[in-house]
């Protein structure tokens, strides 16, 4: 079992405040969550990596000015990107408020 640390709580949080939001059909994860996935299935006996386990979203920290959080989603046919982009951005910082959130990355990366 692994401990569950302060940024996987964030990330965690912020993917869900994002899924919640109408015009998110599902975050996207990227190479990197994907090969991860796939080391981990092909190794169970080895240490679990450490980093993130909400697919679809990045979380970095500086401790100067606080997280930096990426979401990348694909989008609901008939939704304005824009508009999606700006709502899970607002949900990702209220489902925050004890965290200092420095900046939220929005891509879009396909429709469905």
């Amino acid at each position: 079992m692994t401990a569950v640390t302060r940024r996987d709580r964030v990330a965690g949080t912020a993917a869900e405040a994002a899924r919640g939001v109408p015009g998110v059909a599902f975050l996207r994860p990227g190479v990197t969550d994907l090969l991860r996935a796939r080391f981990a299935e092909r190794t169970p006996l080895r240490a679990p990596l450490n980093g993130n386990r909400a697919p679809g979203v990045r979380v970095g920290r500086d401790e100067e000015d606080g997280w930096h959080i990426d979401i990348r989603f694909v989008l609901c046919r008939g939704h304005r990107a824009l508009d999606t982009t700006r709502a899970v951005q607002a949900a990702v910082v209220a489902a925050l408020p004890g965290e200092p959130v420095a900046s939220v990355r929005i891509t879009v990366t396909g429709v469905v």
